[in-house]
């Protein structure tokens, strides 16, 4: 795969993520103008019941006032009775209007609107009425500043029989409507928000499943890529020499604590350069590529081999003394001489491996390089194509 065959679904994934993340805010962000919606109602449903439930009170009030001025002839119950009226009369307007006076800011819905101006109920008229009786009784409205007995009477008489009678049940009335009203706001608003808060935790799922999980698992690809360019050797698939090194330091001191024996072998293809300066550098790289393969495939359980340098290879086995590792050294070098290269049937190549034991020493890695390679050195100078022991293995 090229990496402009790469860069298409990294864009496209990298574009739907980035728009499942707009969503997403998209989607709390109105779950929170609904959350606040829901409480904004909340305060103003609460303000309307509560200004309408005050209607009631005000209405019993004036009713206990009129009574106490105009039968008990007390003038102190003037000032509040005309008092009692004005508050009415304000809260009165407030819930027809919703201009925001006294915390209304909703409008009367059609119900409650059929309850205020339509007959039987007549609910604003009837208010009014109320209020303009209670007026006329406390000479603030009507002929003269007193006003006529017989208007007085009829004032009062209007006062007692609309609150006791007519005002009051309509204004419970009203309050259980708005209550109703109120419940019926906040559950559509409620609801509205659990489908909003349901589409964002789907988004959330299907964000993981769809974008979130396809991403993961090519960054976890593309990290494994990367791994292996950094730890592997392109053409022979072997470790190169760095992982080979710290694998093999892993390796050696697992084995001198577990009190096992270690060798290592170092391996040099023959006449390498030859067959580079001759052939090519394709056939060197097809000889590089098929001894790859054979020492992978000759390699047991356990054991490390890495590509140290151009053509030199390194072996760590792990339990096994000179005597084990000269026989293993000796069937990889039959294997090879064997094997033909890809392309190159009469191609005749051969290697030379040097093998010495690791010592259990804290640089026995180093120290077993330093021998096996010296060893290799004695089996190229002795006609290369064979196996030579460390003289201290």
């Amino acid at each position: 795969m090229t990496r402009a065959d790469d860069s298409l679904p990294t864009r496209r994934l990298t574009v739907a993520y980035v728009a499942a993340l707009s969503l997403i805010a998209l989607l709390s962000g109105s779950v929170h103008l609904l959350l606040d919606h829901v409480i904004a109602q909340q305060r103003d449903s609460g303000t309307i019941i509560n200004v309408a439930g005050r209607q009631r009170m005000l209405s019993q009030r004036i009713g206990l006032l009129a009574r106490d001025f105009y039968e008990g002839h007390d003038e102190a119950a003037r000032v509040p009775l005309l008092q009692a009226a004005a508050t009415m009369e304000r809260a009165h307007r407030a819930l027809l209007g919703g201009t925001g006076d006294m915390g209304i800011t909703h409008s009367l819905s059609d119900a409650a609107r059929t309850l205020y101006f339509s007959p039987p109920a007549e609910l604003d008229r009837r208010t009014r009425d109320l209020v303009l009786a209670a007026r006329i009784l406390a000479g603030a409205e009507g002929p003269g500043a007193e006003g006529t007995a017989d208007i007085r009477a009829r004032a009062f008489a209007d006062i007692r029989d609309q609150t006791r009678d007519v005002v009051m049940p309509m204004l419970d009335q009203a309050v259980r409507q708005f209550e109703t009203e109120a419940t019926e706001r906040i559950e559509g608003l409620r609801r509205a928000q659990q489908g909003v808060l349901a589409i964002l935790l789907t988004t959330l799922l299907a964000e993981a499943v769809f974008i979130f999980r396809p991403l993961v698992g090519r960054l976890k690809a593309y990290a494994g890529r990367l791994y292996d360019m950094a730890t592997r050797d392109v053409l022979t698939g072997l470790p190169n020499r760095r992982h080979f090194l710290d694998v093999g330091e892993r390796e050696v001191r697992r084995g001198r604590e577990a009190g096992q024996p270690q060798a290592l072998l170092m391996i040099d293809i023959d006449h390498f350069k030859a067959i580079n300066d001759t052939l090519g550098h394709a056939a060197g790289d097809r000889v590089l590529t098929q001894f790859g393969r054979l020492l992978q495939g000759w390699l047991r359980e356990g054991e490390v081999a890495g590509r140290i340098g151009g053509e030199e290879f390194a072996v760590l086995l792990p339990d096994a003394d000179t005597v084990d590792a000269a026989a293993r050294a000796e069937t990889l070098r039959r294997a090879v001489e064997a094997a033909p290269v890809n392309g190159h049937a009469t191609l005749a190549w051969t290697v030379s491996i040097g093998a010495a034991r690791v010592s259990g020493g804290d640089d026995g890695l180093a120290d077993a390089l330093r021998r096996a390679d010296l060893a290799l050195y004695a089996a190229k100078a002795a006609g290369r194509n064979r196996v030579h022991l460390s003289a201290d293995s």
